[in-house]
């Protein structure tokens, strides 16, 4: 009988990961728990909003939104600092929290930390999908989140 089940939510794992990856691959996510006013105004300050999807993870876990069931299973118990900058690749989730010095970093800067996600491979976690789950890879530690900013010189 435990395999039996197993084997169904096996099965409802790996449609939840297909609805996340074919709706948010090739984008970024904001996952958090309540982002200030100032910081918002900020963002969206940002060309198209700076074109991320902003997820708060205050709702309750929704298995009917992939996102949200895949924010409360895999990237809050990475137990990283709200918030976090999450890159959707075809099959891997490369994640890195946005406070710097001890701050929440300006949303401007969420450009160069992210191209410092995709060019250095910098990043405090990565969920690689290994058929119906994410295997956790971790990297930068937690207190490290410096980037450099190529400004073409």
């Amino acid at each position: 009988m435990k395999a039996l089940t197993r084997m169904f939510a096996d099965r409802r794992d790996a449609r939840l990961l297909d609805r996340f990856f074919a709706r948010y691959q090739g984008r970024t996510l904001i996952v958090h728990q309540g982002l200030t006013l100032d910081w918002l105004e900020e963002l969206l300050k940002l060309g198209g909003g700076g074109g991320h999807f902003r997820i708060d993870t205050r709702k309750p876990e929704n298995r009917d939104s992939p996102v949200l069931w895949l924010a409360h299973h895999f990237i809050l118990p990475l137990n990283l600092p709200l918030p976090v900058l999450c890159d959707v690749g075809p099959a891997t989730i490369a994640i890195r929290h946005l406070h710097c010095a001890g701050r929440l970093c300006h949303p401007a800067d969420i450009a160069w930390i992210l191209e410092d996600m995709r060019v250095r491979a910098r990043v405090h976690a990565a969920l690689s999908r290994d058929s119906h789950r994410l295997v956790t890879r971790l990297g930068l530690a937690v207190g490290d989140n410096t980037y450099e900013m190529d400004l073409g010189g």
